[in-house]
Protein backbone atom coordinates (compact mmCIF):
# COMPACT_ATOMS: atom_id res chain seq x y z
CA UNK A 1 0.00 0.00 0.00
CA UNK A 2 2.79 2.43 0.85
CA UNK A 3 4.36 1.82 -2.76
CA UNK A 4 0.95 2.66 -4.25
CA UNK A 5 0.56 5.62 -2.48
CA UNK A 6 4.34 6.81 -3.30
CA UNK A 7 3.77 5.90 -7.23
CA UNK A 8 0.33 7.68 -7.38
CA UNK A 9 1.89 10.83 -5.45
CA UNK A 10 5.04 10.82 -8.11
CA UNK A 11 2.49 9.88 -11.04
CA UNK A 12 4.49 6.50 -11.24
CA UNK A 13 2.24 3.45 -11.40
CA UNK A 14 3.55 1.19 -8.97
CA UNK A 15 1.05 -2.04 -8.77
CA UNK A 16 1.93 -5.86 -8.34
CA UNK A 17 2.44 -7.33 -11.61
CA UNK A 18 -0.40 -9.47 -11.94
CA UNK A 19 -2.90 -6.85 -11.17
CA UNK A 20 -4.80 -4.63 -13.64
CA UNK A 21 -3.39 -1.28 -14.61
CA UNK A 22 -6.33 -0.01 -15.81
CA UNK A 23 -8.40 2.59 -13.67
CA UNK A 24 -12.19 2.08 -13.71
CA UNK A 25 -14.31 4.77 -15.31
CA UNK A 26 -15.49 5.67 -11.98
CA UNK A 27 -11.71 6.39 -10.33
CA UNK A 28 -11.27 8.97 -13.01
CA UNK A 29 -13.43 11.39 -15.15
CA UNK A 30 -12.83 12.75 -18.54
CA UNK A 31 -9.62 15.26 -19.44
CA UNK A 32 -7.98 13.10 -16.68
CA UNK A 33 -9.10 9.55 -17.78
CA UNK A 34 -8.04 10.83 -21.59
CA UNK A 35 -4.52 12.19 -20.35
CA UNK A 36 -3.92 8.82 -18.20
CA UNK A 37 -4.97 6.48 -21.07
CA UNK A 38 -2.58 8.23 -23.81
CA UNK A 39 0.52 8.68 -20.87
CA UNK A 40 0.19 4.75 -20.01
CA UNK A 41 -0.08 4.15 -24.27
CA UNK A 42 3.25 6.23 -24.14
CA UNK A 43 4.98 4.08 -21.26
CA UNK A 44 6.38 0.45 -21.02
CA UNK A 45 5.34 -1.43 -18.01
CA UNK A 46 8.15 -3.51 -16.26
CA UNK A 47 8.61 -5.26 -13.39
CA UNK A 48 11.19 -5.17 -10.78
CA UNK A 49 13.51 -8.32 -10.09
CA UNK A 50 14.43 -6.84 -7.30
CA UNK A 51 14.09 -3.80 -5.11
CA UNK A 52 14.53 -1.03 -6.82
CA UNK A 53 15.34 2.80 -5.25
CA UNK A 54 13.78 5.65 -7.58
CA UNK A 55 16.59 8.58 -7.69
CA UNK A 56 16.10 12.34 -8.98
CA UNK A 57 18.92 12.01 -11.52
CA UNK A 58 20.24 8.64 -13.56
CA UNK A 59 23.07 8.13 -10.87
CA UNK A 60 23.89 5.98 -7.36
CA UNK A 61 24.64 8.23 -5.54
CA UNK A 62 22.34 10.93 -6.47
CA UNK A 63 18.78 11.71 -3.68
CA UNK A 64 16.38 8.36 -3.54
CA UNK A 65 12.95 9.13 -3.45
CA UNK A 66 11.64 5.91 -2.54
CA UNK A 67 11.53 1.82 -3.50
CA UNK A 68 9.94 -0.38 -5.99
CA UNK A 69 9.11 -3.48 -4.61
CA UNK A 70 10.34 -6.87 -5.78
CA UNK A 71 7.42 -8.38 -7.95
CA UNK A 72 5.76 -5.22 -8.22
CA UNK A 73 5.51 -3.09 -11.89
CA UNK A 74 5.73 0.61 -13.00
CA UNK A 75 5.56 2.35 -16.02
CA UNK A 76 8.67 3.65 -18.15
CA UNK A 77 9.26 6.25 -20.80
CA UNK A 78 12.31 5.53 -21.99
CA UNK A 79 16.15 4.28 -21.12
CA UNK A 80 19.19 6.40 -21.07
CA UNK A 81 22.50 5.97 -20.66
CA UNK A 82 24.79 7.75 -17.93
CA UNK A 83 28.71 9.15 -17.90
CA UNK A 84 29.67 5.63 -16.48
CA UNK A 85 27.59 3.37 -19.17
CA UNK A 86 25.02 2.41 -16.78
CA UNK A 87 21.76 2.34 -18.68
CA UNK A 88 18.83 3.90 -16.55
CA UNK A 89 14.67 3.97 -16.88
CA UNK A 90 12.96 7.13 -17.23
CA UNK A 91 9.65 7.55 -15.54
CA UNK A 92 6.68 9.82 -16.63
CA UNK A 93 7.72 11.94 -13.57
CA UNK A 94 11.28 12.61 -14.58
CA UNK A 95 12.68 10.22 -12.20
CA UNK A 96 14.80 7.38 -12.83
CA UNK A 97 15.67 3.46 -11.49
CA UNK A 98 18.48 1.51 -12.75
CA UNK A 99 17.90 -1.24 -15.49
CA UNK A 100 19.60 -3.85 -13.53
CA UNK A 101 17.20 -4.35 -10.93
CA UNK A 102 14.04 -4.85 -13.66
CA UNK A 103 13.62 -8.33 -15.80
CA UNK A 104 14.55 -7.74 -19.20
CA UNK A 105 12.84 -5.82 -21.46
CA UNK A 106 14.14 -5.60 -25.28
CA UNK A 107 12.99 -2.87 -27.54
CA UNK A 108 12.95 0.38 -24.96
CA UNK A 109 13.56 2.94 -26.62
CA UNK A 110 16.08 5.52 -25.80
CA UNK A 111 15.39 9.27 -24.32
Amino acid sequence: MLIASFAAALSLSAVPAAASVSPSAGELSGSAAAGAEEAQAASIKIVAAEDAPFRTKPYGSSHKIGTVQAGNAIFIQCRLQNSYGNYWYRTGAWHYTYSAHYLSYPGIPAC
